[in-house]
């Protein structure tokens, strides 16, 4: 998208007021406020250094004046602006073009905060080679979170996802009352649990609706289950999952009070590239899509799988190869397909998961009366979408459209606007295999060239012999450079 086609695209000709707004935010995030980011942050990583000391808490103090910031956040803003213009150069000079927007930016500082100033030069060079304008907001994020972790030694080893095991208290910073509960430790363990609740408390509100139900029928003496305060029974509505999800645990165990919480609805869904699985490579594996998990922890959840589903992606681009199908409504093979390419919703910014909150959905609707001329029942043509976006696109608000090639799908959102994203692809595995291409060319290399040389020695002995002379040309040879099977590997 660009200033010059916006108006086009978003089809604004009845609304040229929010059209021009549009394009003034456009051409300000792209351009002034672009360039006013990158040059405060050059400006703020002047203030830095390390090794100053008390002059480090001056410059820290001085900056904290001009960002009318506390003294924690301004040392913090100095350490990340240094970083970011340090460390992740290319990155940074992508948004002074405007392709990098500043909030990913931010949040890519956020996640390589830990990792060695060699690894931010890494993930540096990955990011910046991406087709940033084809992302979405939630698809960016994910993408980093698994590149840091394939990046970082030390996660990738999962030797301190356990150790992490903690719960902490946290007061709130505006005295109102409330507090936070943090559980850390293994996200396949914390994501077990979060599901766990979310299956206890969808099963209590089912019970408090047939309740309500039975209430506005006439019967008397009713019970609503877990309406400790008579929320429900005051407003006849239930409770919100969150306020369930709060009582279940703040009362006792998770304990439903007799309602049946159906054990198959608790599920991870566990995506590992095959060469992680194998042990040849340390690429990260994704917890439910969007959770990246160290290699090692994978392997360990594989082991206790009791079967495999094959995704199969192509090597060389990342894009997952569809299945095929002749049914007008998507089989469980094609539903689980779409789930492990993308579990959250497809609308650009959503960040639902659609597995327990949504469906699969046609992109390009099916037209019951003549099947022949509607949007076929296949992968290409199917997305999530939760039950929100789903009503939203039911009510046209937002009209999505796949590319012929199936490669991107460009929404219209609420004819204001229009952005086009591309379909979720694996770019870590992606890059793995260029990596891989690149040892075996070097690898192919070597071994022709310890061919050549024991060629040449060869011959050199066989015209020593013919003239007696019994020299060994090959004496001075480094040990094994005639052998082609034991050439230097890659």
């Amino acid at each position: 998208m660009t200033e010059e086609n916006v108006a086009i695209r978003a089809d604004l000709s009845e609304d040229a007021v929010r059209a021009e707004a549009l394009r003034r935010i456009h051409r300000r995030r792209r351009g002034a406020a672009a360039l006013l980011y990158v040059e405060e942050m050059k400006d703020v990583a002047l203030l830095w250094d390390e090794k100053a000391g008390d002059e480090g808490d001056y410059l820290a103090l001085a900056a904290g004046v001009a960002l009318r910031a506390r003294l924690g956040q301004a040392t913090y803003q100095l350490r990340r602006a240094h970083m970011g213009v340090t460390d992740l150069p290319l990155s940074l000079e992508k948004v002074a073009t405007g392709d990098l927007p500043t909030r990913w930016f931010d949040d890519l500082l956020r996640a390589v905060e830990r990792l060695s100033s060699p690894q931010r030069h890494q993930v540096d060079a990955e990011v910046s080679g991406w087709e940033l304008a084809t992302l979405s907001p939630d698809r960016f994020r994910t993408l980093v979170r698994l590149l840091v972790t394939w990046v970082d030694e030390v996660a990738a080893l999962g030797a301190t996802a356990e150790e992490a095991r903690d719960v902490s208290l946290d007061h709130s910073h505006v005295d109102d009352g409330t507090a936070t509960l943090t559980v850390t430790g293994p996200a396949p363990e914390i994501l077990d649990l979060a599901k766990r609740l979310d299956a206890a408390a969808h099963a209590v509100q089912d019970q408090q609706r047939q309740a309500l139900a039975r209430i506005a029928a006439g019967e008397t003496e009713v019970e609503i289950p877990w309406d400790l305060h008579g929320q429900a029974a005051r407003t006849g509505k239930r409770l919100p999952l969150g306020a369930i999800r709060y009582l279940l645990l703040t009362r006792g165990e998770i304990d439903t009070q007799g309602v049946p919480v159906p054990a198959a609805g608790v599920r991870l869904n566990l995506v590992v590239p095959v060469l992680s699985l194998l042990g040849r490579s340390d690429a990260p594996a994704t917890l439910d899509g969007t959770i990246p998990i160290p290699a090692g922890m994978a392997r360990e959840l594989a082991a206790r799988a009791p079967s495999f589903q094959r995704v199969l992606t192509d090597p060389i681009t990342g894009e997952f190869l569809p299945v095929s199908s002749t049914t007008y409504r998507p089989t469980a093979a094609m539903r689980e397909h779409v789930l492990l390419i993308d579990p959250v919703c497809a609308v650009p910014g959503c960040e639902r998961h659609i597995a327990e909150n949504g469906e699969v959905d046609h992109i390009e609707e099916f037209d019951h009366l003549r099947p022949e001329n509607g949007g076929p029942t296949m992968p290409h043509n199917l997305h999530g979408l939760c039950w929100s976006h789903h009503d939203a696109k039911t009510e046209r608000y937002i009209d999505p459209e796949r590319s012929r090639d199936g490669k991107r799908t460009r929404w219209d959102i609420g004819g204001l606007t229009a952005t086009e994203v591309t379909t979720n692809r694996d770019l870590v595995t992606q890059s793995l295999a260029e990596s891989y291409s690149r040892y075996w060319d070097d690898y192919v290399q070597r071994r022709r060239a310890a061919e050549e040389r024991a060629r040449a020695r060869a011959e050199a002995e066989a015209a020593a012999a013919a003239a007696g002379t019994g020299a060994d040309p090959g004496a001075d040879a480094p040990p094994g450079d005639g052998d082609p099977d034991h050439a230097p590997p890659f």
